[in-house]
């Protein structure tokens, strides 16, 4: 059995109890059943993949019949019938709108079955006679291919109701607005469900969903397959699914004893009229005035059925026994409803109570505990009545005086400790607040601990790591200040030896006087006093900064451009900086770790230019622009190096995400951390039309223009 939908859709699994139900009386026939899930999947390469599966899954199978249940599985069937199933017949059911002659000569000796047949006329007649006054009916259907096959069958069968009421076909549902829908519709309005599985935007909806919207529905819902009876329609003239399985499974063994298929005709059906009394009730249609005959759900008559004679006279002669009864079942209805309210709440009280992941107890003005939920209890190791009426001190005597030291109806919670004997310490996060009773009086306390050790556990750890993170990125720009450092010793290394050989060269000539001597000392002082400050620029760019403070952005990073000009100038890049307001840009944070973030950006964008030019030529330049408002500055670094690519753009800053060959993901992710994390920033990537742009906001330090 091929089936074209999914298991749990109640219309396949209705054809299902129908074949399967025949096949009991054939114990030596096993039954192979496929879904193809086609009310979720319908593309053209799908079901060609279904077709590849099928021929490896059928290949060295045999089969005596095959049921094709609903269009899409018949349609599949009969166009690759040669391929996956020669010489085997066919028996198909739920097909709509079945034309024999669609049939071509080689199929017409395989092919029989059951056809599906919605009667609409017959429905629209059974509306206009239990509401008469109706001014409309709306029908709802889909898009989908079994619901396409009948639009110009409702069209038709519409016409001959125009004089009577309109009526309006839509499959153009977002289900999300359905209702907006419905309570638009005229005063006496009806509606006829079909088919709906999937929405105007492809979306499928679930059963559950169409459920609740016949359950909700003012207007009577009429519907044309009998799996909706009982889910909250008023009823119809209705097929069966498992009647379309049965006669299906039936033809099948015919066939299989012997019977041709030429002598066993394709059979339709007719429908049969169901309905629910307990939606007739809603709507005011008594048993009586449904067409006979019916299979009626929830069947049992009212007392008011049974005896409506009785009453009408009772009705009529007692009047005030009328307004008597009415008193007292609205009374009685009022109790009822009001019982299961409070048997609801009750029980959502406790599925809530016992869900959160707090302990939770509350306890009278003189400290007895009065209730509690299920969590307190396993922290205790208590039960439920070894805790409640017994005084806080009792129950909680390591912690009560802790507890008793929250202040009530705090924003903040305070923390405290617990020691179980043999178990780690647990820390609470404890917030208090009263509540009242009937008068809105003060009756108590109810108290919330939540367990934060992991959390606190977790926190020390993050802030670990992130040091770890931080030092590590640090580490891993040595390299390139060790090439800067080197870059800028070359220089006066060079001039000391020169120097030196000069001093060699002029001792030859002539004995040195102490003028000379001093002017050899000075030269080489002058270059190991540049020596000694550049190393002195180094550490000071390598060491943390300690804590917060206010520094001026543009002077961050003229610094650090100093660290890193030799290397910049040797790889021929070429740096501009643009700062588009005057004034000096103050900022608050951590100045080094600042400077650590803009340069991990720099040689990025440095070795993005010199990776571009091993392919092609580029200028070599890298922008820094910096701009600010009220609140914000804005710095801006860009370059025309390699760019990054779009689906990249967030994943940067992820750590061990690295572009580099060699790289090891730290030095964005460090940036975010400092930037976002430390800071209260924002760092986000962009792509240029040629190369990257990274942008940074940070906020201005107060007082700051």
């Amino acid at each position: 059995m091929l089936h074209s939908y999914n298991k749990g859709l109640k219309w396949s699994d209705g054809i299902s109890r129908g074949v399967e139900d025949v096949m009991l009386k054939h114990p030596h026939y096993e039954l192979t059943t496929e879904y193809m899930d086609s009310k979720k999947i319908e593309s053209e390469n799908y079901f060609e993949e279904l077709l590849d599966l099928y021929k490896k899954k059928f290949k060295n199978r045999n089969y005596k019949a095959i049921i094709a249940a609903d269009n899409y599985a018949y349609d599949f069937v009969l166009k690759y019938h040669r391929e996956l199933f020669p010489n085997t017949p066919v028996v198909f059911c739920g097909v709509e709108n079945f034309n024999p002659k669609e049939l071509d000569t080689y199929l017409k000796q395989y092919v029989t079955g059951v056809v599906e047949y919605k009667d609409i006329r017959k429905n629209l007649e059974l509306i206009y006679q239990l509401f008469p006054a109706i001014k409309m009916v709306y029908i709802i259907s889909d898009d989908a291919y079994s619901s396409l096959v009948i639009k110009d069958q409702i069209i038709e069968e519409s016409n001959y109701f125009k004089d009577k009421f309109r009526v309006v076909f839509d499959n153009q549902i977002d289900f999300n607005m359905i209702d907006e829908k419905i309570n638009k519709l005229p005063k006496h309005s009806a509606i006829l469900f079909t088919s709906f599985y999937r929405d105007m935007y492809g979306a499928y909806i679930p059963y559950y969903k169409l459920q609740a919207f016949f359950q909700r529905s003012k207007y009577p819902v009429f519907a044309l397959n009998h799996i909706h009876v009982g889910e909250g329609v008023i009823g119809g003239f209705m097929i069966n699914p498992y009647e379309q399985g049965m006669l299906a499974a039936k033809k099948a063994f015919e066939i299989i004893n012997g019977r041709k298929i030429s002598s066993i005709p394709v059979e339709t059906p007719s429908g049969s009229y169901y309905f629910d009394n307990n939606v007739l009730r809603k709507f005011g249609i008594a048993l009586t005035d449904v067409p006979s005959p019916s299979e009626i759900l929830n069947g049992v008559e009212s007392f008011y059925e049974k005896h409506r004679k009785f009453v009408e006279n009772a009705f009529a002669l007692m009047p005030l026994l009328l307004l008597l009864t009415t008193i007292l079942v609205l009374n009685i209805i009022k109790r009822i409803s009001l019982e299961k309210e409070l048997l609801r709440q009750g029980k959502l009280d406790y599925v809530l109570l016992n869900n959160i992941q707090s302990a939770i107890f509350w306890k009278a003005n003189d400290g007895k505990i009065l209730g509690c939920n299920d969590l307190l209890c396993h922290i205790l190791e208590r039960d439920k009545i070894d805790i409640i009426g017994k005084h806080v001190k009792e129950v909680m005597p390591g912690i009560c005086d802790a507890i008793q030291e929250v202040p009530l109806d705090c924003p903040n919670s305070s923390e405290i400790e617990m020691q179980m004997p043999f178990k780690d310490k647990i820390i609470f996060a404890v917030r208090r607040t009263y509540y009242t009773d009937e008068n809105n009086q003060e009756a108590g306390v109810v108290t919330v601990l939540t367990d934060i050790t992991e959390k606190k556990r977790i926190d020390t750890e993050r802030k670990r790591h992130e040091q770890f993170v931080i030092q590590r990125s640090k580490q891993s720009e040595v390299g390139e200040m060790i090439a800067s450092i080197a870059h800028q010793w070359k220089t006066p290394l060079v001039e000391i030896s020169a120097i030196a050989q000069e001093l060699i060269y002029k001792r030859r000539r002539k004995p040195l006087d102490e003028e000379d001597t001093q002017k050899f000392v000075d030269d080489i002082m002058t270059q190991v006093k540049y020596m000694s400050n550049t190393i002195d620029d180094f550490r000071q760019f390598i060491k943390p900064s300690s804590m917060q403070t206010a520094f001026d952005v543009r002077e961050a990073i003229d610094t650090l451009l100093t660290v890193v000009n030799h290397n910049v100038k040797y790889n021929y890049i070429t740096i501009h900086i643009l700062q588009k307001q005057p004034e000096q840009l103050l900022a608050f944070g951590y100045p080094n770790e600042f400077k650590q973030c803009v340069l991990n950006i720099i040689n990025n964008a440095k070795d993005s230019i010199v990776k571009k030019r091993e392919t092609q030529s580029t200028e070599g330049v890298i922008d820094i622009e910096l701009d600010s408002d009220e609140n914000h500055i804005y710095l801006s670094i860009s370059d025309d190096g390699c760019g990054i690519e779009k689906n990249k753009l967030e994943s940067i800053f992820d750590p061990f995400m690295s572009t580099k060959a060699n790289g090891d993901g730290f030095g964005l992710y460090m940036a975010r951390l400092i930037i976002e994390d430390k800071m209260g920033g924002k760092i986000i990537a962009k792509q240029k039309k040629h190369g990257a742009q990274i942008c940074i906001t940070i906020k201005k330090a107060k007082g700051a223009a």
